[in-house]
């Protein structure tokens, strides 16, 4: 996917802006789990920074692949 979003004016690529709702979804989920869960999910996590870092990975994939079919 080759496209570029146009935001008052200036050209950004599909690729930062999955990063960008990857990273509020990310940021959003960890507080939520942090305080609503009943048991923290993180805590059986090898290195709970690696998964966080694997989820916010996992998202930019999901988001890219749904900026590629609403844009194509």
């Amino acid at each position: 996917m080759n496209e570029e979003i146009s935001i008052a004016g200036v050209y950004v690529p599909t690729f930062a802006i999955a990063c960008v709702c990857a990273l509020a979804i990310c940021f959003m989920a960890s507080a939520m789990t942090r305080k609503f869960a009943a048991v923290d999910i993180r805590k059986f996590a090898w290195h709970p920074a690696l998964f966080d870092f694997a989820i916010f990975v996992i998202l930019i994939n999901v988001f890219y692949a749904i900026l590629g079919k609403l844009l194509s």
